[in-house]
Order: structure tokens, then sequence, then C-alpha cells
């Protein structure tokens, strides 16, 4: 193994391999340095209870990644490579007491019957906000891909100006700046539609009452239901193997195993990187990190800082820890609410929105949530290459968990070590799927619980299990992420960028950052 390379990269997550694609492409050799033995960062599948169950360790839903420009770039090498991609055509929907349930289909007719059940009001409200989602989304979405701050997202707000009027255009920052509670409440009539919506900001820890979380709900709702849910066949692992394979095949290099210790810095420019077993690579152009600000500063010596920098590093923060349970199955679940819930990509269990306002709540205080958000996502319906025959995984993110628990919101499970309180956690959780499916507890093979501390410990990004890489409240995003003034992926140390989901556009499988890094790196070279 060469120790040199045009280009180091500290982390082997999928923005990173973003990056390594388009320096290969314009000319640069690549090394990635992951302490992991295996790529992917939160992006990751594995047998980790019977063997030929595969669970997407992490994240899942590839939807944004299918959107991305790397996606777009290199489709056809990527299908070479052995990716493939299944696409559900009932993305999600949401359970409630006494029976009820909504669901969304990728038909749209279909969708607003089931909207009907529920009120005249709401389908009308439903249709008219996916006609505004498509009059606006040809504006928006090219923004969410540009670097932040920069003249090109006013240039796209300038065009949408132009063609829509002012009106139009200040009524979509109006949303951008709304909560999901402002939002749903101003359109919608029924508890059960609104609690449908609201959980999606929830996924990237922004409750029903945080400003710019409607964003989320309406985006992620709308691009669902017309897209469908995407799931990579046969799990998350082979999109990113065959990003690596890709990579490999352009003579990039991988250092799997090995944590970087420090990031080597001369005159004030990044030349190399230190591993733990005491091994020196040289950088000949650029240091890349997929870090967030605080695992950066410990890398590099605050003496090669700004004072002002290191503070807003060390000030850096981070959302809602999350807790995630991976089960084996003997069958699928039987929802009561209705059969075809089973072919759900993913189930909402809140069950409404004040359960979720209620939960974040609880859980910035310190305490184990009393009704939190589970996501039940049932990946093995639609991808057969998960589980045996007639067998299925289940993936149950919880949202959301304090990293360090003080109390119980409902008093019944002792605080300790989190060892302890493993079982009666999985118990409550076991629990509230039961009560819109019954047959869970019959089903269960094998079952882990995966802790805030657990989900930190195989992934240091995931800082306190927030998986999103850091509040995404509007002061720590667009141009403010991960701070203001630093937004543009680079450092206050020459020929070293930040990249990843501390930086814009924050969390999620969206391969932004990787690219916008790449071309900023390229531009100073």
């Amino acid at each position: 193994m060469e120790h040199d390379a045009d280009v180091i990269i500290i982390g082997a997550g999928h923005n990173s391999l973003t990056a390594a694609l388009y320096l290969q492409k314009a000319g640069l050799s690549v090394l990635i340095i992951e302490q992991a033995k295996i790529a992917g960062g939160a992006a990751k599948t594995a047998e980790i209870l019977e063997p030929g169950f595969k669970h997407d360790l992490f994240a899942s839903n590839i939807g944004l990644f299918m959107g991305s420009r790397i996606y777009n770039d290199f489709k056809e090498e990527f299908h070479q490579n052995g990716f493939d991609i299944v696409v559900g055509d009932q993305p999600f929907s949401s359970v409630f007491p006494d029976g009820k349930c909504v669901r969304v289909y990728t038909d749209g007719e279909k969708t607003l019957r089931e909207f009907e059940r529920h009120s005249h009001h709401d389908a009308n409200a439903w249709s008219e906000m996916i006609s505004y989602f498509q009059k606006v989304a040809p504006h928006l979405f090219p923004i969410l891909q540009l670097p932040m701050p920069s003249l090109k997202p006013f240039v796209h707000l300038w065009k949408m100006y132009r063609q829509c009027g002012s009106q139009e255009l200040l009524e979509l920052i109006r949303v951008l700046l709304m909560s999901p509670r402002q939002f749903l409440d101003e359109r919608f009539e029924t508890d059960e539609v609104k609690a449908l919506l609201s959980p999606w900001a929830f996924h990237l820890g922004l409750s029903p009452d945080c400003a710019g979380g409607a964003t989320f709900s309406f985006l992620e709702s709308a691009v669902d239901h017309l897209n469908g849910l995407a799931l990579s066949k046969g799990g998350v692992g082979n999109m990113i193997n065959a990003m690596v394979r890709a990579i490999e095949t352009r003579g990039g290099q991988f250092v799997l195993g090995q944590a970087v210790s420090e990031i080597v810095v001369k005159k004030g420019t990044a030349c190399g990187v230190k591993t733990a077993d005491g091994v020196t690579y040289n950088a000949k152009k650029a240091v890349m990190a997929n870090v967030t600000p605080k695992q950066f500063i410990k890398l590099v010596s605050e003496k090669e800082l700004p004072e002002n920098f290191v503070v807003k590093s060390k000030n850096y923060r981070f959302g809602p820890g999350t807790l995630m349970i991976h089960f084996t199955l003997e069958h699928a679940l039987e929802w009561e609410a209705a059969e075809d819930l089973a072919d759900s990509a993913y189930v909402h269990i809140a069950p409404y929105m004040s359960d979720i306002a209620a939960t974040y709540s609880q859980v910035v205080e310190g305490y184990l949530p009393a009704s939190p958000l589970l996501v039940v996502a049932q990946q093995s319906r639609l991808d057969s290459a998960r589980a045996p025959e007639g067998k299925h995984v289940l993936w149950v993110q919880v949202r959301a968990f304090p990293h360090r628990p003080r109390g119980d919101a409902l008093g019944e499970i002792k605080i300790g070590n989190w060892n302890e309180m493993k079982e009666p956690i999985l118990n409550r959780i076991i629990d509230k799927i039961g009560q819109f499916a019954p047959n869970i507890r019959e089903i269960v093979r094998k079952a882990v619980v995966w802790t805030p501390q657990d989900l930190e410990d195989e992934n240091p990004n995931i800082v306190g299990g927030d998986m999103v890489g850091g509040s995404h409240h509007l002061d720590q995003n667009f141009f403010f992420r991960p701070f203001s003034g630093w937004s543009r992926y680079k450092t206050p140390v020459k020929q070293l960028y930040l990249t990843g989901a501390s930086t814009w556009p924050g969390g999620g499988l969206n391969a932004t950052s990787g690219h916008l890094a790449a071309m900023q790196l390229l531009r100073e070279n």
C-alpha cells in the first residue's frame, strides 16, 4: 500500500464515497481511511441476529440518494456493480387507537379515497398540497443541492419570482420557516391526517413546534407519495458496495479498521494524517474529513485554528438521540386496522402529534419518553432478499431517546446502565406495537436493542444517538451549517475540508455535501 495520495478522506460514509468519485473523475488519486472494518458510515447492512436475515443497521430510505447528482452521473456504473432498487407503492402510513389508520399510496386516486374516509376537507387539502408541491419543487429542489451561501440559490429564487410572482415566492419562504404544527393546522382538520404528516420532521429531530420543520413534513410526504419509498435491494449496504467498487476500479484505495488520530498540518496547510497505529499517510493536494465539528477539533491542534472557530465547534449542537431495535420475525406483522398495512414501507406510531411534542420535551429534559414515535419499517415485505422465504426482518427506530437518561416519564423503568434498561425498554416498545399489531409477541424470533450509546459506539458521528449529524434548527441549518462563516466545506486550515451530515444540507442519504465539498476542493486546486 502506498502511503501517498492526492486527497486523503477521513471516513467512508456515503458522502466521502461521493466526494471520492468526483475527485477521481477530475484526475486526482484518493485514499479513504475508515475506523470501522467496512465502509458505509451510517449506511450499512449486516446479519446481526441470524444467518440470512439482513438488517439495515442505521439509515434505510434511499429516496434522497435517487434524486442526487451522484446517482444521476454514475447510475449505470452503480447498477453494473450490483446496486438495484425496490420501490414500494404504499410508502407510509400511520395507525391510531380504535382501529383507525391513514395510508398513503403512490396511486393518487387510492390515496384520495383514503383521505375521504376521514375528511372531505382533508382530501381536498391533500390534493391542494400536492399541486402546490408540483408547482414549487422545480424551483426548490435545485436550491437544496447548491452551496450555501452563494449566488446560485438567489438565481433560482429570482427565476421563481419571474415565473410565479412575488406572492408565490413569499409564500414558499413562509412555508420553509413554519413549524409542522402551523403548516398542518392551516391546511388539515383531523388529528389523524396531521399525525400522518408530522413525523417526517421528527425524523430530523424537529418537534411539531420547531420553526423550519414544516419543510420536511411537506417535502418528504409529497415526494414519497409521488415517487414511492425506495430501498436498496438486499440492503443499503449494496448501494455502498457499488460505490466502493466504482472507486476501486478507478484506482482508489481504502484503509479499513484504522482510526485517524491526527490531521498533520505544516505551515497552516493540511498535508496528511496519522492513524492510531502510528502510520502517516501523505496528502499531496488536500485532506477531507467526514466528521462532526467536535471531532474535527480533536484531530487538529487548536493552535492551528482561530479561537472563534474552536468555540463554535465546541458549541455545535446535537439533536435528540435515537434508539434502534432490530427483529427477526417468523411471519409478517398483522395490523388490526387494515390488512394491507403489512405492505406499507413505513408505519408511524406516535400515535398523535401531541405524543411527538411531549416526547421531544421529555427527551430534552433527559426522560425516557412515555409514548415515543416508532418508525416501523417492513423492508422484507418489499424486498424478499432480506430474509429467508416466509420470514421477515423488522427495523424499528424509536424517536427520540435521551443519551444520558435521568428518569422515566412513566416512572416504571429504573434508571441504571443501558444494559440493565434494555429489556424493559424492549418490552415497552413491543407492547406499543402490540396495541396495533397484536401478533408481534408470537412471531418475534430474536431482537436486539441498540441504545443511543450503542449507536455512537458503532459510529462516532452518531453523537449521543443523533443519527442526522446535529440539530437541524434554523440557526444551525442552510448557510448556518455547521455554523456561520464556515458553511462552504472549507476550514481555517488550507487544503482541509469538511463534509458529511454536519455540513449543508445535513442528514439523510442525500450525497449532496460530498458532491459540493469535492467541487469546492477542485475549484481551489
